[in-house]
């Protein structure tokens, strides 16, 4: 499906975002007076849309789900990794960006991703649901931040195949307009190794506000771009990497 020459231009990308607070109640403190107001909409959005929600407090919905809102929610960790060959075998190079002060994370990648459109106008950014969660979540915090996009980076004014974006979940789909599915699920069928058995994405806000853990977050951040990384070795019918 995919060559090793394909591998060349492709950057694996990973996020790790939290909630902006550790509790509903300090979020008027980031995002005003009508911070409440807005979350009350959202929870109960959410509540009309899953079930097991209904009997929760605004406050146990802000706990669980702010996290993967951008207006709700923080990006804490950026991973990115390319596969390199080493005497037939892939070996993964990630770098991680992470820190408390988003704006510092978001300033240092968007300068980092200047630097590689620079030397390879070709790069691709690859990723799980990349599409729909992970790099919007990434320029929707850089607005909010006031950083500086690359124009490659400006999705909401290209043509579909202008775009540098590599979804795995839409290669999982195979054409179909259903069929998406988790990286954890797709790897566990594939027998892929990942971090899910430590951790899990939800937790990560816990985790973060509670304990005193942020190397496991970025370790954790990693391991899912390997997987990345090993999700298209596998559709590629090469080696995978290997711990």
């Amino acid at each position: 499906m995919y060559s090793t020459e394909d591998f060349k231009n492709w950057l694996f990308i990973d996020i790790e975002t939290v909630a902006v607070t550790d509790s509903l109640d300090k979020l008027p403190g980031v995002l005003g007076k009508n911070a409440l107001d807005h979350w009350a909409n959202k929870a109960k959005y959410e509540r009309q849309n899953n079930i097991a929600l209904l009997d929760q407090t605004d406050a146990e919905i802000y706990d669980q789900w702010a996290a993967v809102q951008p207006e709700f929610g923080k990006v804490i960790v950026i991973s990115v990794g390319q596969v390199k060959w080493e005497d037939g075998m892939p070996v993964p190079k990630i770098r991680s960006i992470y820190g408390h002060d988003e704006k510092e994370v978001l300033a240092e990648f968007m300068t980092m991703m200047q630097k590689i459109f620079n030397a390879n106008p070709n790069v691709q950014i690859v990723g799980h649901n990349i599409k729909r969660f992970d790099l919007p979540f990434i320029l929707k915090r850089a607005i909010v931040n006031d950083i500086k996009i690359p124009s490659k980076l400006h999705l909401q004014k290209l043509k579909p195949w202008e775009s540098c974006l590599v979804d795995t979940t839409e290669i999982w789909k195979f054409g179909s307009y259903s069929g998406g599915a988790s990286l954890g699920l797709v790897c566990d069928l594939l027998n892929i190794e990942t971090p899910k058995v430590d951790m899990k994405g939800d937790q990560v806000t816990g985790i973060y506000w509670n304990e005193d853990r942020f190397g496991d977050i970025k370790n954790y951040c990693e391991l899912d771009v390997v997987a990345t990384m090993n999700l298209m070795l596998k559709f590629s019918q090469l080696p995978l990497i290997t711990r």
